[in-house]
């Protein structure tokens, strides 16, 4: 038998454990982002924005479907939106608005 052969014979008679992870070393998530406009809009870079945001939706479709999916799908936007222009993150809120007015029906 070659020796590759033997090596993956002997790997698996003999399995390595799977590293344990403990909890307190699990990388925590950063806090959701509080969207604040600030300073001027531009209207175009507004639509423009509320246009990606609809394409994310898209895109997150599964996710909405899923438990608490509505929650993460904004979570998610507001994360994009984070760091942005006054007028991308107007464009966001705009269709996080809309998400949010749909969970009270």
């Amino acid at each position: 038998m070659n020796p590759i052969a033997q090596a993956a014979l002997a790997k698996a008679r003999h399995p390595t454990p799977a590293p344990v992870f403990s909890t307190e070393t699990a990388p925590r998530r950063k806090p959701i982002p509080v969207l604040v406009v600030v300073g001027p809009i531009n209207h175009f870079m507004r639509l423009q924005a509320r246009a990606e945001a609809i394409d994310t939706v898209r895109s997150l479709r599964a996710t909405l479907n899923g438990p608490d999916g509505l929650a993460r799908v904004i979570e998610s936007l507001k994360r994009t939106a984070e760091g942005r222009p006054a007028s991308h993150i107007a464009g966001y809120l705009d269709v996080i608005q809309m998400l949010e007015s749909t969970k009270d029906t």
